[in-house]
């Protein structure tokens, strides 16, 4: 025990002392400060947009509320199409809702989904997509290949590090002629192995983890302790699988030049080839319909309803009497007509939009069954999960919008077509949006089947690796 120490300690020196390690030790810092700064302006950016909406919705409030007082008490008069006593006027623009999705205490670390789904959803009666609620044109470019936010940076970047440290784990000595007289003392090839892989992959963690934390003390703003130490946890776990695949090669004997050559292949194999693999078949085997089509689809549905609304609206009579006002069905005015025009378009493109989310759910399946073929899926999942930014969260917010929609809609249909009124008291009646967020438990229920395979991936090449050197197998290194 006290030779593996001094081994550990002599190897850690020895890292420490070489000008690479300095140099790359640097660029982890500069690039993971980098990285954070991006994730916490996007975060920034997320936040200001929801105050910004909360505020505006708050101050439209007061401002409906005094006109409805003064509709009601006569000392003003308005367009039909701006009474905002008139349920089609309030559900829509002058009485619209927000649905919201607030930041993550933890969103700096990963831009994820957050630069596709817009945090900030307008629900009205028309209707509340939030995968068309973004009104500025991204780059395409930069939605293709993503910020350099940290989980990026820990994905791609660090496993280059990883297997710059660590290529020539054994096979160095072996050239310089220094393994045979390591091997002479009392030590196994196993052991030796073992604390190699130890002092490179204590280091890779210390430098990772502690660039990350003070970049979100100095540049993130601080960091939630609880979410800082599962995504240690994660990057701890997958730089040993670089580490322990590093292991793998060198014992097979070969010269550092080829040992960087096949690690090169294996990083693109498992960073690249399988990821881009997994994802296209996800795309080829459950397409997505093109949104264009869809946008054209339902404008030919507005057209086509609007011929029949007079039709449309005699139908919806038919089947609820008691909402009839007094009058003959053409009389009803111009908004009850258009409010069941939309009810009809939205009722024709259900199935259009049912097919939408279901190829995109096909899709998130698809990747969750087959990301335990590559370590780095599983990071990556596991670190925009703990950021808050993954598909399930977005997921869930979306299906929280739909909900909420069939609620406003199901909250004004009685009013508009029975022909109402309504009063400044009844605005506090009106539905209101809340986000069941995610607690510490579903967070770590989301995070914790990742890790353990991660855990799994490093726990099989570390075998594989000492399987090698077992029954003599250190002779291949003699020269």
């Amino acid at each position: 025990m006290a030779l593996m120490r001094r081994t550990l300690t002599h190897e850690l020196r020895a890292l420490l002392a070489d000008r690479i390690v300095w140099i790359a030790a640097v660029a982890v810092i500069l690039l993971t400060g980098y990285a954070v700064h991006v994730g916490a302006r996007a975060a920034e950016s997320h936040r200001a947009q929801v105050t910004t909406a909360l505020e505006e919705e708050a101050e439209r409030y007061i401002v409906l509320r005094s006109a409805m007082e003064e509709v009601r008490s006569g000392n003003s008069s308005v367009s039909p199409f701006q009474d905002p006593t008139r349920p089609y006027v309030a559900g829509r623009g002058r009485g619209q809702r927000y649905a919201v999705l607030p930041p993550s205490s933890f969103q700096a670390s990963a831009v994820g989904q957050s630069d596709l789904i817009p945090p900030v959803v307008a629900v009205i009666l028309d209707g509340a997509d939030p995968r068309s609620a973004r009104e500025e044109i991204e780059n395409p470019v930069h939605l293709l290949s993503g910020p350099l936010d940290l989980a990026f940076l820990v994905t791609f970047l660090l496993p280059l590090l990883a297997l710059a440290l660590s290529f020539d784990l054994l096979s160095r000595e072996r050239e310089q002629g220094t393994l045979a007289l390591l091997l002479s003392q009392p030590i196994s090839a196993r052991r030796l192995t073992m604390v190699k892989l130890l002092a490179r992959w204590g280091l890779l963690v210390f430098l990772a983890v502690g660039a990350a934390a003070l970049s979100f003390l100095f540049v993130g703003g601080g960091v939630a302790l609880d979410r800082f130490l599962l995504w240690s946890g994660v990057v701890a776990l997958y730089l040993g699988f670089w580490v322990a695949l590093a292991a793998v090669v060198n014992v097979t004997g070969r010269d550092s030049a080829r040992n960087a050559v096949a690690l090169a292949f294996l990083w693109l194999v498992f960073v690249i080839l399988i990821p881009s693999g997994v994802q296209l078949t996800a795309g080829i085997l459950h397409p997505v319909p093109s949104r264009a089509e869809l946008v054209a689809l339902e404008r030919e549905e507005v057209r086509q309803v609007q011929e029949q609304a007079s039709a449309v609206l005699a139908q919806y009579y038919d089947d609820h009497p008691e909402l009839l006002p007094e009058g003959s069905v053409d009389e009803v005015d111009f908004q009850t007509r258009a409010f069941a025009v939309n009810e009809e378009v939205r009722a024709r493109l259900a199935p259009v939009r049912a097919r939408y989310r279901v190829a995109l759910e096909g899709q998130r399946d698809w990747i969750q069954t087959f990301r335990w073929l590559s370590p780095t899926i599983l990071t990556y999942e596991a670190l925009v999960d703990l950021a808050g930014t993954g598909d399930g969260r977005m997921e869930r917010f979306e299906s929280e919008v739909e909900a909420f929609h069939a609620q406003w809609v199901a909250h004004f249909e009685p009013l508009i077509y029975g022909n109402q009124r309504l009063a400044p008291e009844d605005l506090d009646g009106l539905p209101r949006w809340e986000f069941p967020e995610e607690g510490g438990s579903e967070v770590r229920a989301a995070v914790f089947p990742g890790m353990l395979g991660l855990l799994l991936f490093a726990g099989v090449v570390l075998g594989i690796a000492l399987r090698l050197l077992k029954n003599g197998g250190d002779r291949r290194w003699m020269p």
